[in-house]
């Protein structure tokens, strides 16, 4: 079967993916997992979707430690052996697979962690994923970017990227691998847009803090219980 396109482009960043993160975060990123895994009610069974270079599961492991079950979920071999390489342990399991067929069983994980990820994913069918797999008053954790209320921050973000940073994300990623980060901006929600759509949705938010002013939402929601 021929890889995806997603899958083609993660398999080939790798190794510079660490390091560009940081670099487009100034730093940051690693504190923002922190206080979004601080403030979340973690349980035994614990799932981190796209997990990439599996940051998320080693700062959950380094919290956690072997109280709970950790699962690193992405679909780039290549991600899911750099990030083994960081956290080689009994209780955490790396699984090749597609988000929107997640395997898991109905309502039997306590946590779902996306960190830079949800806005890559179609909204309602990978929230569909999240009700289905998520005990009642599990958590759904989200790091991402946030869509500004002003259309023109907006636009001139989309200039930055685009303009400013590009001749630098070129230098580590090819045109084609460039422009899917920089396309995947433009679904990002603003803050009310996801809360919003997550309370449709039956969730409850529990946790809501902007940083980066106001360019990155950390957002958890509780699924609330059946009626």
């Amino acid at each position: 079967m021929e890889k995806s396109v997603v899958e083609k482009i993660f398999d080939g960043v790798y190794k510079a993916y660490d390091r560009f993160l940081n670099f487009a975060t100034f730093n940051k990123i690693n504190d923002w997992q922190n206080t979004l895994i601080k403030n979340t009610p973690n349980g035994k069974h614990i799932l981190d979707i796209g997990t990439g270079t599996g940051e998320i599961v080693k700062k959950l492991y380094e919290k956690m430690g072997d109280s709970a079950y950790i699962y690193g979920m992405d679909l780039s071999f290549n991600m899911l052996k750099k990030a083994k390489e960081k956290t080689n342990k009994n209780n955490v399991l790396f699984i090749k697979a597609d988000a929107l067929k997640l395997p898991f069983k109905k309502n039997s994980l306590d946590n779902i962690y996306f960190s830079l990820v949800f806005r890559h994913l179609p909204a309602n069918e990978i929230t569909n994923q999240i009700k289905e797999t998520l005990k009642e008053n599990g958590y759904v954790s989200i790091l991402e970017i946030a869509k500004p209320n002003s259309n023109i921050t907006y636009n001139l973000i989309l200039i930055f990227a685009d303009k400013i940073f590009r001749p630098i994300g070129r230098i580590i990623f090819s045109k084609e691998e460039w422009d899917y980060f920089i396309e995947s901006i433009t679904n990002s929600m603003t803050k009310k847009q996801m809360i919003d759509f997550f309370q449709e949705r039956d969730f409850s938010l529990h946790f809501y803090e902007s940083r980066f002013f106001g360019l990155i939402h950390l957002a958890v929601f509780r699924k609330n219980p059946e009626v």
